[in-house]
Formats: C-alpha cells, sequence, structure tokens
C-alpha cells in the first residue's frame, strides 16, 4: 500500500512540474484560463478576455483588455483589440499589436505600439516609445533609443550609443555620429 502511495505522489509531481502543450485556450484572467493552465504552452490559438498567462505560445494570440504574460518565448501573431501590456520573458519571433510590448530577450520581428522595450537585439519597432538594450535595425517613432542602430531611427528625438546606420529626427544624438548632436540627419563618421 505504501509503494502504491509513493508511485502516485511522483506520478502527481511529476505531472505538475511539466508543463504541456495545448492547441486552444479561453481565458478569463491570469489563472482563470479553459483548455490551458499558466504552466501549459499554447500551440494554435488563444483567447484572453482580461488576460493570460502561460509558458510558451506559438501560434495566433487575440487578445481584448488586461494583461498577456508569457514567461517563455512567443512565436507568431498577437493582437490586442483595445488596450492591454502583453510581456515575453524570453525571446520573440513574430509580430504584437499591443500598448505596450515588453521582450525581455530578443525580437525576431517586429512590436507595434505606444510603448515598445526590448531587452536584447530588435529587428522592428514601431510606436511612440521605442527602447532596446542591444541592436535595433529599424526604430519608427516619437522617440527612440537603442544602445545600437545598425539601420534606421526615424523618430523626433533619436539616441544612440554606436550608430552604424542613419538618424532623421529633429534631434539625432549618436556618441560616433558626424557630430554627437545635429538636428534632421545624423550618421556615423565613416560612413560616407
Amino acid at each position: 500500500m505504501k509503494l502504491k502511495s509513493l508511485i502516485a505522489g511522483m506520478a502527481l509531481i511529476s505531472s505538475l512540474s511539466v508543463s504541456a502543450s495545448q492547441g486552444a485556450q479561453f481565458s478569463v484572467l491570469p489563472g482563470v484560463q479553459f483548455g490551458a493552465t499558466k504552466a501549459d504552452s499554447i500551440d494554435g490559438f488563444s483567447f484572453n478576455l482580461l488576460g493570460a498567462e502561460n509558458q510558451n505560445v506559438s501560434g495566433f494570440d487575440l487578445s481584448l483588455i488586461g494583461y498577456r504574460k508569457v514567461n517563455g518565448n512567443f512565436s507568431g501573431l498577437h493582437l490586442s483589440l483595445f488596450l492591454e501590456a502583453f510581456r515575453v520573458d524570453g525571446n520573440m519571433r513574430g509580430i504584437s499589436l499591443s500598448l505596450w510590448n515588453d521582450v525581455k530577450g530578443s525580437v525576431n520581428g517586429g512590436t507595434l505600439g505606444l510603448v515598445n522595450t526590448v531587452g536584447g537585439d530588435a529587428t522592428f519597432q514601431f510606436g511612440g516609445v521605442n527602447i532596446v538594450n542591444r541592436e535595433a535595425l529599424v526604430q519608427i517613432g516619437f522617440v527612440n533609443y537603442a544602445q545600437q542602430v545598425g539601420g534606421l531611427q526615424f523618430g523626433l528625438v533619436n539616441a544612440t550609443r554606436r550608430l552604424e546606420g542613419l538618424q532623421v529626427g529633429l534631434v539625432n544624438y549618436a556618441e560616433n555620429g558626424v557630430l554627437p548632436v545635429l538636428p534632421i540627419v545624423n550618421f556615423r563618421k565613416t560612413l560616407f
């Protein structure tokens, strides 16, 4: 009897610690989810009323309003119909349209929102405020900042430590630019 209890307990613990992949999810809010739990990954479709939280998401993710959290990686298309914060703790591959996009890793694709923040590298950002902690290829917005720019910054205020491309805006700051601060256009000293 003790052996059966021990085996049953170990099976229960192992089933809780291993995340499963689900094809679809309907979420009212984080923790009140049907078809998947916070520990599950979604591989297909997720519809979220007031928010959701999952391990990894791959596919189409549609949210109305609230807070959407992915604890791992996101791959696919995320659309928010109203006001929402979209947060990915890992990397993102695809496109996200949300009020605030916050990706801790890198973005291979694009983020479109009022505020876009990326902890790693970013391919494309379009929004009010765009911030990249490593290298950005294209940033279009009112205020753009990246540690390094490997393409284009287009906005009212653009700033970078290392420019390997072009800045177009009212104020352009680049430590290695023709001049550190220039109006209208700035580029790397040895670009031309």
